[in-house]
């Protein structure tokens, strides 16, 4: 049976990953958008970090420093050059979606700036009238979407799943599964997504059983939500199957699956993909029947180093497809993977327009100033008072790095906390199932590095704590959006050293307050230095090595190599060590410490 309406099976496969990615998002309302920044189906829950090698397992150690969160994105193209038909098709369409701010980013509209002089002076009026225009239009976007947020109520619109061309078999698991009603993002995209489909033409004829659509995802916990999500919507469809491939899983299992189930819609993170394409089997050949890839999180794919990775994966697919990328911003990186993904004249669709809140207009931001001796011991007091103050707490303390995460974790089990961790160090089973644990539980704490920050939906957290300064402003935003969602109330705090207060002018025009600082009683103190002792010094040592890579690669730090060394000294008090682990040589020269006073070399 087909997925939408008038399509063939291919082109029902092709359709099922853009209303999971929706799926996926639909558990989250107003606030939940503007803390993801409201990206195509990614920010709405239908209506919303781990390279399956090496390169995902260190992810929350990657600092970018992306200023562009002005706009969300979403593109979509086909590779090919389009028929007369079909570039009617997309004139109509545009026509009839400018009132939502769909916008075709034609790069030949770029190269008029190369006209003659006289030729620029003609056309100089209807530029202005154009971009007054956007402008506009963008306004209106961004004041319908304070109207909502001013209202407390949900982004979703009056628009029905089943009005948006949808088979009626999707519509069931949808209904099945609580969703009737569009999100505003969904309104928006979903047409454009099925118009680009129809005009595409199908191919049935394979020698092998093709997969008909591709996700490249940044995370392996976002594909595996994003595959939970779209086995819920193929419910009643018979015949038609997803699968991931993630790292962290044995390669030959893949093999096996890949070949025993159906697997028309693959959801995947780079690293693993990449793997299977070059290892020579029937894998590749499967691609060739390839209608659809989705670029998830595109801005987070290249946070994490995985240009060069999403390359060879293109190179390897066949050019006549629809592209969708999804990006909460658009920084250089991601306007210069578009060029390779994308078609030219690809649609452009804004879903944020101007003066869109960045973070949760009912969550409450505070940032705490004080000495790193003290951080564990304010992490334990704010968790406690939390405690006693919210009968149903729920709780995400973000860390720096993953070895931090685990110090951290080990200290609050030892002080009688309900306390879980997640990060890249950690086993995917494992990962797993403290995510679902953590998804279904209150009265719970889960301390966690970035693995955490996009893409997985937590419903009801109550309290975040950021310990440490983040990488970038994004990532801030990101972690405070895991509370505050579905239009609930939520707190955010932020802990931050005397020397990590540069961090505040990156956050500035947030309403982020400075807070009264709690006390620390003496007997407090005295627990939770015992708490730290029992730590294992291994873990201590890893900590501080981490600890050191991470603020190496923050400009505003790692520039001034003696005062980073001076601090990570600091720090290494704060964890109940007495001088700093030694480093080996390699790695020193690699950091651009070897000759730093305070740093040990390895013998």
């Amino acid at each position: 049976m087909p997925l939408f309406q008038a399509h063939q099976e291919s082109s029902d496969a092709s359709m099922m990953p853009l209303i999971a990615r929706g799926l996926a998002s639909a558990r989250t309302a107003p606030s939940q958008l503007n803390g993801e920044r409201f990206y195509s189906f990614a920010a709405g829950r239908f209506g919303r970090k781990l390279r399956p090698d090496s390169s995902d397992e260190d992810d929350e150690d990657i600092s970018t420093a992306k200023k562009d969160m002005r706009f969300a994105r979403f593109g979509a193209s086909s590779e090919e050059e389009s028929g007369d038909d079909e570039l009617e098709a997309r004139s109509a369409i545009r026509k009839k979606w400018s009132s939502a701010a769909l916008r075709n980013c034609d790069k030949k509209k770029e190269r008029r700036a190369l006209k003659s002089y006289e030729e620029e002076n003609n056309d100089l009026s209807g530029s202005f009238r154009e971009l007054r225009e956007e402008i506009k239009n963008r306004e209106v976007l961004g004041a319908e979407r304070r109207r909502y947020e001013s209202r407390g109520e949900s982004l979703f619109t009056n628009k029905r799943f089943d009005e948006c061309g949808i088979s009626p078999l999707t519509v069931k698991a949808l209904t099945d599964a609580g969703y009737v009603q569009t999100t505003f993002v969904q309104e928006t995209a979903l047409p454009m997504c099925l118009e680009v489909l129809n005009a595409m033409k199908s191919h049935t004829n394979h020698r092998v059983s093709p997969i008909f659509s591709l996700v490249l995802c940044p995370t392996r916990e976002l594909a595996i939500q994003l595959t939970a999500e779209a086995n819920v919507l193929l419910k009643y469809h018979q015949g038609i199957g997803v699968q991931s491939l993630i790292g962290g899983t044995r390669f030959k299992l893949d093999q096996r699956r890949l070949e025993s189930d159906p697997c028309q819609i693959l959801v995947a993170t780079p690293g693993r993909l990449l793997d299977h394409i070059e290892n020579k089997s029937s894998f590749s050949v499967r691609l060739m029947g390839l209608k659809l890839l989705v670029l998830d999180e595109a801005d987070h794919l290249l946070d994490l180093g995985f240009r060069t990775d999403i390359e060879k994966i293109v190179d390897s697919l066949p050019r006549q497809r629809q592209t969708l990328l999804f990006s909460a911003t658009i920084p250089k990186e991601v306007r210069r993977v578009s060029q390779l993904v994308l078609k030219r004249d690809h649609v452009f669709v804004d879903t944020v327009g101007l003066g869109a809140v960045e973070t949760p207009t009912k969550v409450e931001q505070l940032y705490l100033v004080m000495p790193h001796e003290l951080h564990f011991h304010m992490v334990y007091r704010l968790l406690r008072e939390h405690i006693d103050q919210e009968v149903d707490y729920k709780v995400i303390v973000f860390c720096t790095t993953a070895m931090v995460t685990e110090f951290m974790y080990i200290m609050l089990r030892d002080l009688k906390l309900n306390v879980r961790e997640i990060h890249s160090r950690k086993p995917q089973l494992y990962r797993t199932r403290i995510s679902e644990e953590f998804r279904d539980s209150s009265r719970l704490i889960l301390v966690t590095s970035d693995v955490s920050t996009r893409g997985v939906n937590y419903p009801g957290v109550t309290l975040v704590i950021q310990v440490g300064v983040p990488s970038d402003r994004e990532h801030y935003i990101h972690r405070l959006g895991r509370t505050g969602r579905e239009g609930k109330s939520g707190k955010g705090i932020l802990l931050l050293a005397p020397w990590e207060e540069y961090f505040l002018n990156e956050i500035h025009d947030l309403p982020v307050q400075k807070s009264q600082t709690p006390n620390i009683d003496e007997e407090m103190k005295r627990k939770v230095d015992g708490s730290i002792k029992i730590v294992d010094m291994s873990i201590k040592e890893a900590a501080y090595h981490a600890w050191l890579g991470y603020y190496n690669s923050i400009g505003d730090v790692g520039r001034d190599k003696t005062m980073l060394v001076d601090l990570a000294n600091r720090f290494c008090k704060s964890i109940g060590l007495e001088k700093p682990p030694a480093l080996y040589r390699k790695t020193a020269l690699k950091m651009g410490l070897k000759d730093v006073p305070g740093i040990r070399i390895r013998k």
